[in-house]
Order: C-alpha cells, then sequence, then structure tokens
C-alpha cells in the first residue's frame, strides 16, 4: 500500500546534496533536501520543475543548483509550489513531481476507493502514476481479429503528484492470452480536465468511468489491428521492435516467468533457435529474445547483412521478414502484459500505440503476397511481374 505525503516550499527553500564522480569530475545529485530532510529525486520530480520554471538541465552544467534556484527565486513572483514525497514501509521517501499549488491533484487513496467502487481491473502504480483497465458501458462486446476473440477495454493513466492530468487510452482485450493491446499515442487518447483547485476531482473521474464512449475510436483501433492481418511486417518495424527488446531486457524491464508462459510464447519458444543479431552476453541467453528471433527469422542471415542497420531505413521499409505486423503487435502485447515490469509495459504499449496510429510500412501488401515466398524474384516472374510493375502495383 503506497503512502504520499504533500508538502509546500519555493524554489528557494531547496537544497541538493552531491557527489562528484572521480572519473569525469561531474557531480551528481544523491538527495533534494526537503524541509532539511535529504529525499531521493525521481526523474519525475527533474521533469516537472523544468516545466514549471522553464529551465532545462543544462543549466546545472554552468552554475551550481543553488544559485539556479536562488535566481529563479529572485524573478518569480510566485515561486511557491507542493511538492509530492512517495513514502516506502520504512518511511524513506522518493521526491515525485512539484506542482502549482492551485492546481488540483487526485488523491492517491481517494483514487484507489473510486476504482474499487467502479470495477477497475489490473490496477497499477509505478512513478507517480496509477494504471487502471475498465470496461466500456457501451461498446464492449466480444469481436473477431484475424480468427482472435477481442474485447474493448479502456485504460486510464492518472497521476497522483499533481504533475499533468489523466489520460485515457483505448485498448483492446486479447481473449485467448487475456494480452492488454493499449494504444499509448495521442490518436487514441483523451484527456481527463480536473478543473481547477477548489473542485472535486472525484467527480471528473467518476464521470469518466460511468459513461465514457468512444465508437469512433474503438472502430478506428479495430480497423487498424484488421488491416495489420494483412500487412508483412517490415525489417524496419522488425528492428525498432527489437532494440525495444534488447533494452529493456538489459535494464531489467522486462525478463520472463516460465510460469506464466502463454500458448503463444510457449509455441515460440518450442521451435529452433535462430542465430544471434549482436545481442550483449547479457541478453543474449533471454527467451523473449529467441521467441522473437523465432517470430520473424533469421533476418541478418536472410538478408547478408551482419548489421541491419547497415541498409538505409528507406530500404528497411520495403522489405519483409517472415510475420505479419499483426504478429508483431500481439508479440509485444504479450511481452507488456505478462514478462515486463511497470516500465518495462509502459514502453511496449508505447512502441504498439506508435505503430498503429501511422500507416505500416508494407500495408496490405499479405492480400497480394500470402506467402513469404511470393516476394522472391522468381515469384514475382511467374505472376508476369518485373520490378517496375511489382512497385506500381504496391
Amino acid at each position: 500500500m503506497e503512502r504520499f505525503d504533500y508538502t509546500y516550499a519555493t524554489i528557494n527553500d531547496l537544497a541538493v546534496e552531491t557527489t562528484e564522480d572521480k572519473k569525469t569530475g561531474r557531480k551528481t545529485v544523491d538527495a533534494v533536501l526537503v524541509n532539511d530532510e535529504p529525499i531521493a529525486p525521481s526523474e519525475r520530480f527533474w521533469n516537472s520543475l523544468y516545466a514549471r520554471y522553464g529551465f532545462n538541465k543544462a543549466f546545472f552544467k554552468y552554475f551550481d543548483h543553488d544559485e539556479v534556484f536562488s535566481r529563479i527565486s529572485e524573478r518569480e513572483t510566485n515561486d511557491r509550489m507542493r511538492m509530492c514525497i512517495e513514502r516506502d514501509e520504512d518511511g524513506a521517501g522518493t521526491l515525485l513531481a512539484c506542482s502549482s499549488p492551485t492546481k488540483p491533484v487526485v488523491v492517491y487513496d481517494e483514487l484507489m476507493d473510486t476504482l474499487e467502487r467502479y470495477g477497475g481491473g489490473d490496477v497499477k502504480y509505478h512513478d507517480g502514476i496509477v494504471e487502471s483497465t475498465h470496461v466500456p458501458r457501451t461498446g464492449g462486446n466480444t469481436f473477431s481479429i484475424s480468427g482472435d476473440a477481442f474485447e474493448n477495454r479502456f485504460v486510464m493513466n492518472t497521476p497522483v503528484d499533481g504533475y499533468g492530468q489523466p489520460n485515457i487510452y483505448l485498448s483492446l482485450l486479447r481473449q485467448i492470452c487475456e494480452n492488454g493491446m493499449i494504444g499509448m499515442a495521442k490518436a487514441f487518447r483523451s484527456t481527463l480536465a480536473l478543473g481547477s483547485g477548489s473542485d472535486d476531482v472525484k467527480y471528473s473521474i467518476t464521470r469518466a468511468l460511468e459513461g465514457f464512449g468512444n465508437d469512433e475510436g474503438f472502430a478506428a483501433l479495430r480497423e487498424r489491428f484488421e488491416s495489420a492481418s494483412s500487412s508483412w511486417a517490415s525489417v524496419a518495424e522488425s528492428n525498432s521492435l527489437y532494440k525495444l527488446l534488447v533494452k529493456q531486457t538489459a535494464g531489467k524491464g522486462i525478463g520472463y516467468d516460465g510460469a506464466s508462459a502463454t500458448p503463444s510464447m510457449s509455441k515460440l519458444l518450442q521451435m529452433g533457435s535462430s542465430g544471434p543479431m549482436g545481442e550483449d552476453k547479457e541478453v543474449t541467453g533471454s527467451l523473449v529474445i529467441k521467441a522473437f528471433h523465432n517470430m520473424t527469422g533469421d533476418t541478418s542471415r536472410l538478408y547478408g547483412l551482419a548489421n541491419l542497420d547497415a541498409l538505409s531505413i528507406k530500404r528497411q521499409r520495403t522489405l519483409p521478414v517472415h510475420c505479419k505486423v499483426y504478429d508483431l503487435l500481439n508479440f509485444v502485447s504479450e511481452v507488456a502484459t505478462h514478462h515486463a515490469n511497470e516500465n518495462g509495459s509502459r514502453q511496449c504499449q508505447a512502441w504498439l500505440g506508435n505503430t498503429i496510429s501511422a500507416e505500416y510500412d508494407m500495408e496490405g501488401t499479405a492480400d497480394k503476397m500470402g506467402e513469404f515466398d511470393d516476394f522472391f524474384v522468381e515469384k514475382k516472374f511467374e505472376a508476369g511481374l518485373t520490378g517496375s510493375q511489382y512497385a506500381q502495383r504496391n
């Protein structure tokens, strides 16, 4: 059970404790003193501080923190701010965001009561934000995409530290593996206004949970997934997901728990292992990376390249891998739902949202090229297509 404290101070009241890196000589912040209590700052705190006072971390390259805070306080007529501190079981604090005292804030305990009352599912907390999944009041019926059963959902991300407003994202639930596919992009996002500081934010959240509906948005989301099932994935799309998986695996954002393996992931793991693609030793043995290679094929060997980045991005967008975009979407949602921590899950869902909100590199190509071998030159000539004719048809 998380616990949060809210305190008020001016920016000039802040002080920092730093240590100097012996190799680089640069100073790093260990703690921020809030009312003489040293508290570890989060990245969210610095981002909110930069946004509130209109500066960035480059200032600290040339000036000490105390000097920057003092100068801002001299020029800023209203430098008072509200700060949120997250407490662990031992009482140690993490400094989350700062915000204007006049802006409304969603209190964690009240939010959890509201989510419980309205049947919020899969409630998660990470870095100042509570994520919850909900069934829309209308349009929650089951439908089929490429033989898989789906249901409409929406996901609400609610900050409890006062920085930003709640965002609602459209989502699909794939029933067979209970994968949550979140359209975490602007095209599928709605922002919930909380009003002024004197307003009760519970009413805004309650209205959203009681009556949220976006038939046009859900129809657009469904159309993008249907299109993904008829579009071959390009090397560029595959490579971008691969890099994300490697980064999150190395950073412990995603892992693998055999006990929670779903049928789709288990099937990929039982296939023959593909060759390595230059992963670091730390991630070479990752079962998630192995399953990814088994799905896309050994792309480097297929195109005779040790490093796919040797291809121009334009060329990468015209070359297919051994799966559809729909397979990539299912895979990344599988990882986000079952094999990732909160941060890793958000990164995976953000990749999914950005991918479906734009046109796929090889949109609709599976309707013309039903099998991967159809892309080979011999097959094109058999179909009476020269290179220029093929380009015109695509």
